[in-house]
Order: structure tokens, then sequence, then C-alpha cells
């Protein structure tokens, strides 16, 4: 979130305070991040630095106990939130929720970029991922791939699909995403409906699950300053097929140069990658991304700022090389 989120400092300082027994000497809001419903701050308290997520959306358990189980059983690159005073979950003020972690003094793989044996430690820390058992307990309570596009950022892609082309946009960021649409509008649909006709494939194929994060971009590695690297955002892990994360490693989705992808799948191993599944996949993050992005330039009072980076966005992905090239690339090794 680019804009700090409408609630007062003094609120969130009393509830860390309640909540985590810290005394706030220092709060700082951070403008970083595309998640339109989460503020982030850096913390100063007790003589120590924390980050701070300011959550306006219901927060998915899973988000705080599947890191904390992984950090506990020795997964050191995991980045879990820290528990309450009474060991809870974490702090409410209002309609918001706060999550509080370490502080990692550092910058995000997307900023800094990663070395040559970053890209390789990338790859085995994924691959330990994908390889965890997780207890009885915590496996219940995992949601299982259905093949089906993100329903909430699908209902928002659709929303704009069906009045973009009548509508009239007076903010000028606004109407620039509509003229953008419309040029597009044919191709949008398509892509919507091929998603789902993917989904349908698959959903009667038999196919092997395995822990996925689901958002496993460099944007969510942060490099500390000894080039330790950490996975943070755990908003929405799954069990799904290992495709649902080596595509944010495959050159033309959010890889741009082929060698990183080599030294990636060195530390992650040999490895066949289903067309029919990757495919499914890329086709279902334009989705997700033209329905979330969307959703900040026509149906958010967000700033000019937002709306503007949410509209880059959009045009990035459908340039030269990015993912939509790249599911396009995928679908033609289908023969289907």
């Amino acid at each position: 979130m680019l804009e700090k989120p409408p609630i007062e400092d003094e609120k969130i300082i009393a509830c860390l305070k309640d909540t985590y027994d810290l005394t706030v000497t220092e709060i700082e809001f951070l403008p970083i991040g595309h998640d339109s419903y989460a503020g982030v701050y850096r913390v100063r308290a007790n003589g120590q630095v924390y980050f701070l997520k300011v959550k306006s959306v219901a927060v998915n358990i899973l988000s705080v106990m599947l890191p904390r189980y992984l950090k506990e059983r020795g997964f050191e690159q995991i980045v879990a939130p820290l528990p309450t005073i009474t060991y809870g979950i974490w702090g409410k003020v209002d309609d918001f929720t706060l999550l509080l972690y370490p502080f990692i003094e550092g910058h995000s793989g997307m900023k800094a970029g990663l070395s040559d044996a970053q890209w390789i430690a990338f790859g085995a820390i994924l691959k330990r991922l994908h390889s965890t058992q997780l207890p009885a307990g915590l496996l219940s309570r995992m949601p299982k791939e259905g093949f089906i596009p993100s329903p909430r950022w699908s209902a928002a892609a659709k929303q704009i699909q069906a009045t973009v082309l009548d509508r009239v946009y007076e903010n000028p960021i606004e109407a620039q995403l509509a003229v953008f649409w419309r040029e597009r509008h044919q191709e949008i649909g398509r892509i919507m409906d091929r998603a789902e006709e993917l989904g349908r494939m698959l959903q009667r194929k038999s196919l092997d699950f395995v822990l996925c994060h689901a958002d496993i971009h460099t944007n969510n590695l942060l490099i500390d300053m000894q080039g330790k690297l950490f996975v943070v955002d755990w908003d929405q892990p799954i069990l799904a097929p290992k495709e649902c994360d080596l595509l944010f490693v495959m050159v033309g989705a959010f890889v741009s140069d082929e060698r990183h992808e080599e030294l990636f799948f060195q530390g992650y191993g040999k490895v066949d990658i289903d067309p029919l599944v990757m495919t499914y996949y890329q086709y279902a993050r334009v989705i997700e991304d033209l329905g979330s992005f969307g959703e900040q330039v026509f149906f958010m009072d967000g700033t000019d700022e937002s709306k503007l980076d949410a509209l880059h966005w959009v045009n990035v992905m459908f340039g030269p090389g990015n993912i939509v090239a790249s599911a396009y690339k995928w679908e033609q090794a289908l023969s289907i």
C-alpha cells in the first residue's frame, strides 16, 4: 500500500502496548508493497526495531500458523509473525488487524537483485518447502488447489470487463486504463475463458500436490545486509502442484534472464514442468493481477500515485516478454 491506512498512530501504539507489551518510541509508515489492504510500518520499541503490518481485511490464520510452524522446525529463512504476550496470533484495533514481525534490515530481492549464489539458494529454499510434510492438524487446515481462478479477483476483473466499454471515467488515470482495457477487451475476455477452460481440464487430472507459498516472486524475498535470503508474505499458502510456485521463476513470467532460471534450478534440482499446469497458472495470474490492479484504479479511493502504480503494472503485464506473452508461448506447446 502506497498510502497510509486510515488509522491513527496513537491507536496503533496503544495496541502494541496492550497486546505485545511494547513501549513505542518511534513509528514510521513505509509506502511499499502492492497489497491495497495492508499498510506497513517500521516500529522502534523496547530498544528493538520491528516490522508491523496493518491489515484492513480478514487475515488468513494460516499466514501466521504456517510460517511459525516452519520457523520453529528450523526453517530459518522464514519470517514469521511474533506472538502476543498471551501467545495469541495478532492485535486488533477497530477493523484493523496488527501483525508484528522482527525487522530485517535490507532490501527486497526485486529491488536489490539476486546474486548467482542467491538464485541457487532460492531454489534450495523452495525445494525444501515443497518437500515439507505438515502435521495432521495443520494439514487439515490447508486449502487445496481447485483450479478455479481467484474468485475475488476474477469477479473484479469480470466486473470491469462488463462495464468498461460503456462507462465514462472522469479521473484521467482511470480513463487511461479504460482505454487500455477497451483496446484489449476481446483478448482479456479470451484469457478469462481460457483460464477457466484449462482449470476444468486440470480438475479431471490426478496431480501431485505440495506445500506452496503461492506468491513467491522476488519482491517477497528479503536480502539482509549479510546477503541472506528470507521468505515473507505468507498470505495465501496452499497445497497445489509445484508449478504454482515455479511460475515465479520461469523466464517470461517473473524472470527476464534465462541464466537466473538456470541458477534457480541448480538449487532446486531436476524437475519436469507440466505445460498444461503451467499455462493455467500463468493465465490465472493474469486474471488475479488484472482484478487486483483494476480494483485499485477503478474501485478504490486511493491516491493518484497508487492508481498510477497499478496502471504501470497492467501495462507491464502485456508488454513484450512478460506474463501474457509467456502464457501464449506455453499454450502453443499444448495440443488441446
